[in-house]
């Protein structure tokens, strides 16, 4: 497996996966309106974006030419020092294969490396999943909130990694 930051090459495979996994993972956790307006112009239009912003970083995942996830970052617009893990996403047929761990691996060793002190995520509640994968790589709950999503409110939790050496 190759993982190394996106390009615009890769905006397409990002912004399938991204459609595809948000429509599947949060039906009935988010507004049918919400999802609807997810169409792949709006996604490759976000992510396109993020590959542009010199503050933000996207790493992409493949096996050969296979595109298997990615996972985006920034800074953490509430908490100090903190790197946020903004979105990850591994396609249907990878999962299960550590693609998810390893994407979070290289993120947080970005953060660790790049002096940040914490690193946070925020989750829909119901993706459990997510929660239970990012409390299996050391993320404990920092505090409940309501999101919004376009105008749909969720509610959601923050997630932190308090000791960014273990990704070292």
């Amino acid at each position: 497996m190759n993982i190394r930051l996106a390009v615009t090459d890769d905006l397409n495979n990002i912004a399938e996966v991204y459609r595809y996994n948000h429509i599947n993972t949060y039906k009935g956790l988010l507004s049918d309106k919400y999802l609807s307006h997810l169409t792949l112009d709006y996604c490759r239009d976000k992510w396109k974006k993020y590959i542009e912003d010199t503050k933000k970083r996207i790493w992409v995942a493949y096996e050969a030419d296979i595109f298997l996830g990615f996972v985006a970052g920034m800074e953490d617009s509430e908490l100090p020092d903190t790197w946020y893990l903004d979105s990850l996403h591994v396609t249907e047929g990878a999962r299960g294969k550590g693609i998810g761990t390893a994407l979070i691996k290289i993120i947080g060793k970005y953060a660790n490396e790049n002096n940040y002190a914490k690193m946070s995520i925020c989750i829909v509640q119901g993706n459990d999943s997510a929660s239970n994968l990012y409390k299996k790589l050391g993320a404990e709950h920092f505090s409940y909130f309501y999101d919004d999503f376009c105008g749909t409110v969720s509610d959601s939790e923050k997630l932190l990694w308090r000791d960014l050496k273990i990704f070292e």
